[in-house]
């Protein structure tokens, strides 16, 4: 089977496409702003893991709540200076490395977690806006996945989505192709619920896909270590 189900051959109200189309626009915003330190944080977590000494401000955690559930965040990996303090906050931002590569290879992801209903999920997006600006094509090469690229004239010329066509709750992600792309660039986008209802909005490498079987499972075992 190799194209969404009959029920999302239904066009979705196009107040809903709105509404979906700026989740989209935010989402890019979101990992854009988040992957400007994404690197100086992982550098500082891997530092710390191997016994590198790190200053006294990195070396500090704090209490983070984020909609309802508390979490404990050493400073590193929190990429933003302005979040390492403790209380409530709209959002954070953090960088962590996950075995997402090749053979359990360690790949830097970026993390935005909000509040629930922030943003939509990536399988809802498939639904409502992604479904009506696929292009004829089609591609393969990421094992259990189909990739379709978006319609230039949506404006997001070089973007594929790839996802699960097999499943009532599909993986979904969206990659993008940049001029000049590099090893490590993690130009792909996945927005997930997590099991502390809360929502992530990840920033990924492409190679990372070829793991999406247990990517989900790969975060929230990264996350819940964090959460108090």
């Amino acid at each position: 089977m190799n194209s969404p189900s009959a029920t999302r051959q239904n066009a979705a109200p196009a107040r809903t496409a709105g509404a979906a189309l700026y989740t989209v626009v935010a989402i890019g915003l979101i990992v854009a702003m988040a992957g400007l330190g994404a690197a100086y944080g992982v550098r500082n977590w891997l530092e710390a893991s191997t016994g590198q000494q790190t200053s006294p401000e990195l070396s500090a955690s704090h209490i983070i709540t984020i909609g309802a559930q508390r979490y404990v965040m050493p400073a590193e990996l929190l990429t933003d200076p302005i979040q390492r303090r403790d209380g409530f906050a709209e959002r954070m931002d953090l960088s962590l490395a996950l075995p997402l590569g090749e053979n359990g290879k360690l790949s830097e992801v970026a993390i935005t977690i909000m509040p629930r209903g922030r943003m939509r999920a990536s399988a809802a997006l498939l639904d409502s806006v992604y479904l009506h600006q696929f292009a004829s094509d089609q591609l393969s090469g990421v094992p259990g996945l189909v990739g379709k690229p978006l319609e230039l004239d949506a404006g997001t010329n070089g973007e594929t989505v790839w996802y699960d066509p097999l499943s009532a709750n599909p993986f979904v992600a969206k990659c993008m192709t940049p001029v000049t792309m590099t090893t490590g660039d993690r130009t792909c986008l996945r927005v997930l619920t997590l099991s502390d209802r809360n929502t992530a909005v990840i920033a990924f490498e492409p190679a990372a896909l070829d793991n999406w079987r247990s990517f989900d499972a790969r975060i929230e075992e990264a996350l819940t270590p964090l959460r108090k």
